[in-house]
Formats: structure tokens, C-alpha cells, sequence
């Protein structure tokens, strides 16, 4: 019983589960519609696309880098494969070497960042910004300034808009994905050595920990699951422009922020990045529901991050004060 008491009152996702709910019931008062069903399903379907793409996120952060390019990288796979898609008569066929071709340019992609990162030690945050301006450019004039819309049909479209259960698509895939990154971070020495080498990259080498490959890998993880979130995103809305996923980097560094995830790397895991990304979800759906202007959701967004770090370092100071006090009475009360 004691033992369940610390870990309650120590756990900072209490804090911020309560937090959560505090929010939601303000939001129901305020806004009744805000507990429909479909706006619920709207909340979900925003997040599932964000969310994809903060699970690899979440795999370069934790080894220690940041990836500024996964909004241009989703731009770069949608259009790859609905330029291939569209250009050859919208077969099947077509859409799957369409999007074997996005996978692979995207991968080859991460791989560049990674070289860069690792091994010409170039800084992560410059490097990938200066790749975002200039894969936008690369879409733009690929698709010409111009809306690329598919008819609707065949596997393109039934990748987001079918239904398992009478669940969306895009939230089925987040969760796939985020119970195998899950699994992956928690139970394989893969994960494990990602954190090690995040936390502390100058002892992971020194145990023999190729910190350079794990820099490598993780950037095209990264890489790989922004072009799946971009792609989940354009069968979803059923076109792609020049501006596709663009900002979809903030909402992740946002979710990431929100979900306690260091972005000093060695910490942080797929339950940070489902409330952060539920959080932000929820939030973005409130400003929409209480009609506020979209210049004032960019600064409610900046607001959200710095008032995240403050409570994640509040958070993680009284629950370590708390367990300390606790644990603290416990030895003398035994003495």
C-alpha cells in the first residue's frame, strides 16, 4: 500500500493526466459540442497523422538529434507517390511503385541527415532546416504550384479512408505504430542502446556502442515514418501541393515538449508522445470549437510549449520530492 502511495503521489503523469481532464470538462461546459462523437473522431484523425511522424521523431531525439525536415520530408514522399500514382493511369500497380519510390527517396533522405550528422559532425538543427527550405522548393516545382487530386478509389484512397471496426484508417496506423516503437524502445537492446547512447553518448562508446550508426539508423527511421504520416495525409484530404504537411514539424516538437520528452536526448517514450499529441490534438480542437482567429493558435501553441517545460520540471521536482519525503518517513518510522 505504501508502495502504491509513492508511486501515485511521485508519478508525474498523475500531474499531468489530472491536468487533462481538469481541461476537457472546462472545454465540455464551455463548448457542448466539444463531446459529440464526430468531434471526437476529428480530435483523433488530427493527432493519428502528427502522431506517426513523432514516432520517429521520438527515435532520433532520444539518440540525442532533432529533425527539423519531417513536414518537407512528408511533402517530398506524398508527392512522390501521387505524382507516380496519378502520371500512370491511378492503378494499383502504380500506386504501390509509388510508394515503394517515396519510401526509398525518403530513406535515402535520413540517410543523407544521418551522414551529415554523424559522421561530418554538422549540427543537427542547421542541417535539417536548410534540407526543409529546400525539399519544399523541390515539391513546389515538381507539382508546379498546382493541386494534385486523385479520383477517389482504389488503394490510395482506401489507405486513410477505409474503416477497421468502424475505426478510421489514420488512427488504426498511430496505433500500430506506436504499440511497435513501443516494443521496439522498451524491449529490444536496439532501444535500449538508443537511450544509452542519447543519455550518454561519450560511455556508450567507450562500452562499445556504435553511437554513429545509431545517429544513422535513426535519422532514417525518422525519415520513414514522415513520409508514411505524409502519405497517410494526402489519401486522407485526396490531393498533395506544393505546401503539404508544411508546420507539421511544430505540432511534433510540440507533442514531444508536451509529453516530457527530453530534447536533450536519453529520455522520453511512446506514452509521452500519445499525451502530447492527444493534448496538442485537443487544444488546436478547442481553439477551432471557441472560434479563436488562427494567428492567435500560433501563439497559444508558443505559449503551450514554454508553459509544458515549466511543468515538466516542476512536475519532475515535487515528484522527487515527494517520493523522497515519503521513502524519508518510512526509514525512520522502521528505525
Amino acid at each position: 500500500m505504501k508502495r502504491h502511495v509513492i508511486k501515485v503521489l511521485g508519478n508525474e503523469w498523475s500531474h499531468k493526466a489530472l491536468i487533462l481532464l481538469i481541461f476537457v470538462i472546462i472545454m465540455g461546459i464551455f463548448e457542448p459540442r466539444f463531446f459529440l462523437p464526430g468531434n471526437i473522431r476529428s480530435i483523433l484523425l488530427a493527432i493519428s497523422i502528427y502522431g506517426i511522424m513523432s514516432c520517429g521523431m521520438l527515435v532520433v531525439i532520444i539518440t540525442g538529434g532533432i529533425d527539423l525536415c519531417i513536414g518537407s520530408t512528408a511533402a517530398l514522399g506524398a508527392c512522390v507517390l501521387t505524382m507516380t500514382y496519378v502520371n500512370n493511369g491511378q492503378t494499383n500497380g502504380f500506386f504501390f511503385i509509388g510508394l515503394i519510390s517515396a519510401v526509398l527517396i525518403c530513406l535515402l533522405l535520413g540517410l543523407f541527415h544521418g551522414i551529415l550528422v554523424a559522421y561530418l559532425k554538422l549540427p543537427p538543427f542547421v542541417v535539417t532546416l536548410a534540407t526543409q527550405y529546400l525539399i519544399f522548393g523541390i515539391v513546389a516545382t515538381i507539382t508546379g504550384g498546382n493541386y494534385i487530386t486523385p479520383r477517389p478509389g482504389g488503394a490510395y484512397y482506401w489507405i486513410s479512408n477505409a474503416r477497421l471496426f468502424d475505426i478510421p484508417m489514420p488512427i488504426v496506423w498511430f496505433a500500430l505504430f506506436a504499440a511497435v516503437f513501443a516494443f521496439i524502445l522498451s524491449y529490444t537492446s536496439f532501444g535500449k542502446r538508443c537511450y544509452f547512447a542519447g543519455g550518454n553518448r561519450f560511455a556508450a562508446e567507450i562500452v562499445g556502442i556504435n553511437t554513429k550508426r545509431f545517429t544513422l539508423i535513426s535519422y532514417m527511421i525518422a525519415s520513414l515514418m514522415a513520409c508514411i504520416g505524409g502519405i497517410v495525409l494526402v489519401s486522407l484530404n485526396m490531393q498533395v501541393f506544393a505546401t503539404t504537411a508544411s508546420g507539421y514539424e511544430g505540432k511534433v516538437l510540440t507533442a514531444m515538449v508536451v509529453g516530457g520528452i527530453s530534447l536533450m536526448g536519453g529520455k522520453g517514450g511512446i506514452p509521452g508522445v500519445i499525451f502530447g499529441a492527444l493534448f496538442v490534438g485537443i487544444v488546436n480542437n478547442a481553439l477551432i470549437l471557441l472560434n479563436v482567429p488562427s494567428e492567435f493558435q500560433t501563439l497559444v501553441q508558443g505559449v503551450i510549449i514554454i508553459a509544458a517545460i515549466a511543468f515538466n520540471m516542476l512536475a519532475h521536482s515535487q515528484s522527487t520530492k515527494t517520493i523522497n519525503r515519503i521513502s524519508g518517513g518510512m526509514v525512520r518510522r522502521h528505525e
